[in-house]
């Protein structure tokens, strides 16, 4: 049976990244120094750099090889291309809407955080790139509407997720540090249950929710 391979150019963060997206790829060549994101969710699909795998919902960077076996992965090519610039923050900043203004959530009013727009790949993943400006939290919270599950990834810069028993600064517990081509760990369990969490940049940085519907 033939299988039916596809490779998407996304614009929805351009013009300050190339993105695209791929499915039932056996062989994919990457020349320029680029971010690769296991977009699978079944346990055993695993990309390949040479023998190594990149495990589902996990990243890498990469240059100069060719990744195999892809189910389902999104590249962020030549991502940091353009972080010399003076002008590179402020032309996001200029071009991306505040997340308050799209979420509307009391926990994004006044934070420096600016959203590209999202789209949707795969049938049920949903992405989009935020912009944050150094040490500045997301705002803690522990239910997303609608149910989904969501992981987060680091595309420039530095920032990290972190976790709290209650909606209250004084009960953190756990910190999991953010730089390109991660990916943290599941924070939800079997049935959907988060944690109170957060995202909380440290340098200027770009990072990509990943929304997956239940």
């Amino acid at each position: 049976m033939a299988i039916n391979m596809s490779i998407t150019k996304l614009d929805f963060a351009a013009p300050f990244f190339k993105v695209e997206y791929l499915e039932n790829e056996e062989k994919y060549f990457i020349k320029e120094k680029s971010l690769v994101f296991n977009f699978s969710i079944a346990e055993d699909e695993y990309i390949f750099v040479k023998t190594i795998p990149i495990y589902p919902l996990k990243g890498t960077i990469v240059e100069n090889v060719a990744i195999t076996q892809v189910k389902r992965a999104l590249v962020v090519k030549d991502y940091d291309r353009d972080t010399d610039k003076p002008e590179f923050w402020a032309s996001i900043k200029a071009a991306w809407p505040t997340l308050f203004s799209i979420s509307g959530f009391e926990r994004h009013k006044g934070i420096p955080y600016y959203k590209s727009p999202q789209v949707t790949v795969g049938g049920n993943r949903r992405i989009n790139f935020c912009y944050a400006e150094p040490m500045s939290p997301s705002g803690r919270h522990q239910i997303h509407v609608p149910d989904f599950d969501e992981v987060h990834a680091q595309i420039l810069g530095f920032g990290k997720m972190q976790k709290f028993t209650e909606n209250d600064d004084a009960t953190f517990y756990q910190e999991v540090i953010m730089a390109p081509g991660i990916v943290h760990d599941k924070f939800y369990d079997k049935t959907g249950y988060y944690p109170w969490h957060q995202y909380h940049s440290i340098t200027d940085c770009i990072y990509m929710p990943i929304e997956i519907d239940r």
